[in-house]
């Protein structure tokens, strides 16, 4: 390096600003990448601490979640056992004509009759009556409402108990019709004519 250089830079009355200045943007020259890379990594850690609290927070709330989820679990499968869908339906028409002769009647005709299926809507009502508010929302459902027709011999004693054990049995069901006509035997037996409409929610395919 050349002596002179060096001499006049150390008797120059400027030495000391130019050595801070130098110092200064040496500093400078390494603290940009620095600040950068700190921002950078605060807002990360923002963005993650606030994910931590979501999570705590989730975490907290996970127990009375599950909690509230076997519950409705537990109700739906209950109310499930109350339907008549296509994969009980042979079951339940067992159970009808177990029903009678356990009342004391005579089966005259049983009829299950084919479902009749339409979308199901959020607030929607089994038997068509429309909720209040506006249009309502569709849901992934399907009603299935199935017809069961019934006819039976007996006296009146024995079919006001096959009434009692068809209500009994609580069934998610409506009367649709119901009709009494004498019987023979001298007026001593009657004629049940009942129509039931079961219901039951299928998820929708696709």
């Amino acid at each position: 390096m050349n002596d002179n250089l060096i001499r006049t830079f150390c008797e120059s009355r400027y030495r000391w600003p130019i050595v801070a200045t130098v110092t200064i943007a040496l500093t400078l020259a390494t603290a940009y990448p620095l600040a950068d890379e700190y921002f950078d990594e605060k807002s990360r850690h923002a963005e993650l601490s606030a994910q931590l609290v979501e999570a705590e927070a989730t975490a907290a709330r996970l127990p009375e979640a599950e909690s509230t989820v076997a519950a409705l679990n537990a109700k739906l499968a209950e109310l499930e056992k109350r339907t008549v869908d296509e994969a009980s339906v042979a079951a339940f028409r067992s159970r009808l004509v177990n029903l009678v002769r356990e009342s004391g009647c005579q089966v005259r005709r049983l009829e299950v009759g084919t479902p009749a299926v339409r979308p199901w809507l959020q607030g929607d009502r089994v038997l068509g009556e429309k909720a209040p508010g506006g249009p309502l929302q569709p849901t992934p459902f399907m009603l299935e409402r199935r017809a069961v027709s019934l006819a039976v011999d007996g006296p009146m004693n024995s079919i006001n108990g096959l009434l009692d054990r068809i209500a009994k049995e609580q069934q998610l069901a409506h009367a649709h019709r119901l009709h009494l006509n004498s019987g023979s035997r001298g007026g001593q037996t009657v004629t049940l004519e009942l129509e039931l409409w079961f219901f039951a929610l299928a998820r929708q395919n696709g």
